[in-house]
């Protein structure tokens, strides 16, 4: 008989217990989710009337709410008035599963221990995109435990205020707030022997996307991490552990609703999507595990863990279900194109698709259409709310309130979308408090044509935002719509190539085109929107945006199906992709004023046999649209064949901090565009940049042809002193490693990618077999990198394989202090640059003519040749042309710009 005095040694140890990293980062805590509430008292702090540039009275003036690092001083005076507690009366016993409570701004808040462990950076994230002004917090605990009592190091790292707890007692305390990267604060604490319970509270006040980060480091000597959990095991539990450090994912992008682990063979798992119920898997002799993904298209968390109930560690993983309705090859006619984007869009019940969905329906269905509330609905609570994006919904209203004849709405409706729309505020300059974004390049534009076409529509209505009527706005706006569209004809755009915004401003003009009466703004938006198609059909590929751009996020790299710019390039071409992201492709579908140029069509569904092509913008940004004073720049290059393209922007700010730039990628396919990051910390689009999307540091980047080299320069404050390839082998066809190269086929194209040492594959977790890590190097690893793409034309994938080996690049050839390749490419030129030194091909100077920098063009590609001096151009594709009567345009704008 078990005498119960007697503990059971097998009895669960209702704990897990885990290590730090190697630098004592701490990645295994409980968490709370995020308790937000809306910013009430902000004209408390900021000024809502008068000049937004500078306030009368002690309070901030109102242009600081754009969320730019100019930010951080109201942030910290919005904490000092909403103090994290320092002394709570009892601090939530931290066990997972357990209850919490958390009293914030005066407001008990309840919610349940959730176990979560970090990536290796450590960073416990609660960012978000907050489309309101909106206050936030957030709890976190964990267990330090050590034998021998020792002092340590506590280094906490967050974006903003912070208090630290260590067992019920305040060690550490922050106010400051940040914009990029988290700061740094430390404290010198002695731990006793035993455990220590450990409490994180963080605060944010979040204008749009919010970095709401924080991470906790122990210097010192080793501890262990505790997580109170009833029921676990902790031997159990670390066994579990360091198996699901060798699950992995080899594919973010997925074409069907069954995807794939891989784990150890005979692992019991369970698999999580989103909130879904737990599936339970066993990985097969092979280590494969399916699971069953959710239907919804997009991106996916999957929640794994082993089948135990004493082991609650778990791994995430995310992956995207790819919108299936996607192409590469066009077939059929510019007619059935706009009928299947119209079908997609206007699918499904009211609201599905917002007011796109009641444009394409009344398109289809004719004067039988009726407007539903819920076509507007989403679109009327950002308007009324002065939410962020309300822009892009009143301009939405607009093309309804125009489009779809009154007999179609009922009456109430139509009055509440006139009160939003002459309700609205239109620009920084009018009166009022809120977290809009006036200052992006797309954003100008498209709140500057609303208001025009508000004021328009509306023209003898009071708006109550200034008391000023319809006409008085219409007039304004007119003026800055003129200098946007004046400064684009002239020198292009500073988000260049945006597969994001590029296509905003293609919703904007063709509204504009469709609705104004203003007939000098009319032409030359007109003008403009040829020549941005034309731009965006010569820089893509198979219905691909594969151009490097001035702005982009992740889930568009992995995949070109999500590009905001693909079901332009499907209605326009026949190539690409029907996503949700439609307003723009169903505004041009609707256009009855503007027909798409027959060149633009050829452009984009007739693949050259060699295209080489540049594109420089220039211009000035101005502080009061774009919050910045300086001249930009954009050199943009461009290698398309029927097989492959590479294109590269040329050294684009290298050296300065990044934000969402893709300098430079080489696509095979929709799920199979390489490059190359130097990666910021997190990997959520409020991080900006982040391990994906933008660069940490801008690198040098240069290209000839269908070669590129790529050149990092690290620093000494970098996280991490690498740069990374994702470059996703399941998405081809074949790949080989040869020497410092690693070379990837799909179809009859290929891209090969080299680095001083070659590089190995990430093999585990949520990236293996997509990210790739270059070898051990002085100073840094992949400090420089050199990338070829070819064809059918190159011969077999094997031999060229093989001739890029033998090529055999000579890197660093001014030593390891400056970084740089010496590198003849086969059958090309001789390419070599430096850090420090010019790009040079063949031993001569890029960007030189006649012993001296060049004048550089505007637009020269086998289509088009225009300087920034020239009036005029004419673009030619095969059979088709078109007039860009450029100087024109800006002449007739000229008296708008003059009053």
């Amino acid at each position: 008989m078990t005498d119960p005095a007697i503990p059971d040694p097998l009895a669960p140890t209702d704990r897990t217990a885990h290590t730090t990293t190697a630098d004592g980062t701490v990645r295994d805590w409980l968490v709370s989710p995020t308790w937000a509430a809306p910013c009430t008292d902000l004209a408390e702090h900021v000024n809502p009337d008068g000049d937004p540039w500078r306030s009368d009275d002690e309070r901030a003036a109102r242009w600081v709410l754009t969320n730019g690092p100019d930010v951080g001083p109201l942030k910290e005076r919005l904490a000092a008035a909403h103090p994290l507690p320092t002394d709570p009366p009892e601090l939530p016993e931290p066990v997972e599963g357990g209850p919490l409570c958390w009293r914030t701004d005066g407001t008990d808040r309840h919610a349940t221990w959730r176990r979560t462990r970090t990536g290796p950076d450590g960073l416990l994230d609660w960012s978000a995109f907050c489309p309101i002004p909106e206050y936030r917090w957030s709890l976190a605990a964990t267990v330090l435990e050590v034998d021998q009592a020792e002092w340590r190091t506590l280094e906490v790292r967050t974006t903003g205020p912070f208090v630290l707890w260590l067992d019920g007692r305040v060690e550490l305390a922050g106010r400051t707030v940040s914009y990029m990267e988290p700061e740094v604060h430390t404290a010198r604490v002695r731990l006793p022997s035993g455990t220590t319970a450990v409490h994180l509270a963080t605060w944010q006040v979040a204008f749009r996307e919010c970095r709401h980060v924080a991470a906790l480091r122990v210097v010192g000597l080793p501890v262990r991490v505790v997580i109170p959990s009833p029921g676990a095991d902790e031997t159990a539990a670390s066994l579990a552990d360091a198996v699901l450090e060798r699950v992995a994912s080899r594919s973010w992008a997925q074409d069907s609703t069954t995807a794939t682990l891989e784990a150890p063979p005979g692992v019991a798992l369970r698999v999580r999507v989103g909130d879904g119920d737990w599936q339970h898997v066993r990985a097969d002799d092979r280590g494969i595990a399916p699971y069953r993904l959710a239907p919804e298209l997009g991106e996916h968390v999957v929640t794994v863990r082993v089948d135990d109930d004493r082991c609650p560690p778990h791994r995430t993983f995310r992956v995207a279900v790819l919108p299936p309705d996607s192409t590469e090859e066009p077939t059929g006619d510019p007619a059935t194109w706009r009928r299947q984007l119209l079908q997609h869009v206007g699918a499904g019940p009211p609201g599905r698709t917002g007011v796109a969905g009641l444009l394409a329906r009344y398109e289809l269905d004719g004067p039988g259409t009726t407007v539903h509330p819920a076509d507007l609905a989403a679109a009327l609570d950002r308007v009324t709310g002065r939410a962020d994006c309300a822009d892009f919904d009143a301009l939405a209203l607009l093309l309804a309130v125009r489009r779809v004849p009154g007999s179609a709405w009922p009456a109430d409706l139509a009055g509440r979308v006139a009160s939003a729309l002459t309700g609205l505020k239109y620009w920084i300059t009018q009166p009022g408090l809120d977290a809009m974004c006036y200052f992006t390049e797309n954003h100008q534009l498209v709140w500057h044509v609303a208001e025009l076409l508000a004021g328009e529509t509306y023209p003898e209505e009071v708006f109550t935002v200034d008391g000023r009527t319809g006409a008085e706005h219409a007039a304004e706006a007119a003026r800055r719509a003129a200098g946007w569209i004046d400064r684009k004809l002239a020198g292009g755009f500073s988000e260049f190539d945006s597969n994001a915004y590029l296509a905003i401003d293609t919703y904007a003009l063709c509204a504009l085109i469709e609705l104004s009466a203003h007939e000098p703004l009319v032409v030359a938006a007109r003008t403009l929107l040829d020549k941005l198609l034309v731009t965006l059909a010569a820089n893509s590929w198979r219905g691909v945006h594969g151009a490097a751009h001035g702005r982009s996020y992740v889930h568009t790299l992995r995949s070109a199906r999500f590009e905001e710019t693909s079901p332009i390039l499907r209605l326009v071409a026949g190539v690409g992709t029907l996503n949700d992201a439609v307003l723009p492709a169903t505004a041009l579908a609707l256009a009855r004023s503007y027909r798409v140029p027959d060149v633009v069509r050829a452009l984009a569904s007739d693949p050259p046999e060699n295209w080489w092509g540049r594109q420089v913008y220039r211009g000035r940004l101005a502080f009061e649209a774009d919050l910045l004073s300086r001249p930009y720049r954009s050199d943009l290059r461009v290698w398309r064949t029927p097989d492959v393209m590479l294109s590269s922007v040329q050294d684009y700010r290298a050296g300065l901090p990044g934000l969402q730039e893709h300098v430079w990628g080489a696509t095979l396919g929709r799920e199979l565009q390489v490059f190359v990051t130097h990666p910021a910390p997190g990997t959520g689009n409020s991080a900006r940049p982040n391990a994906w999307a933008g660069h940490r540091v801008l690198p040098r980047v240069h290209q000839h042809r269908n070669a590129l080299v790529h050149v990092q320069r690290f620093t000494p404050t970098d996280p991490v002193a690498s740069t990374h390839l994702w470059l996703p082998v399941a998405q081809a066809d074949e790949h080989r490693q040869v020497g410092d190269w690693l070379a990837v086929r799909r179809g009859s194209g290929c891209v090969a990618v080299a680095t001083p040492g070659g590089v190995s594959a990430s093999r585990l977790g949520e990236t293996a077999w997509q990210e790739w890590l270059p070898a051990e190097g002085t100073g840094g690893r992949g400090a420089v990198w050199v990338v070829a793409v070819g064809g059918e034309r190159d011969g077999d994938f094997a031999g060229w394989v093989e001739a890029l080996a033998a090529s055999a690049p000579t890197w660093h050839p001014h030593g390891t202090g400056d970084p740089g390749v010496r590198w003849q490419v086969p059958g090309g030129a001789t390419l070599e640059v430096t850090a420090a030194t010019a790009f040079l091909v063949d031993g001569a100077p890029e960007g030189f003519r006649d012993g001296v920098p060049e004048v550089e063009p505007h637009l020269d590609n086998p289509a088009v040749r225009l300087g920034f001096d020239e009036a005029t151009a004419t673009v030619r594709w095969g059979a088709a042309t078109l007039d860009l009567p450029i100087g024109d345009a800006r002449a007739g704008l000229a008296p708008l710009l003059a009053e």
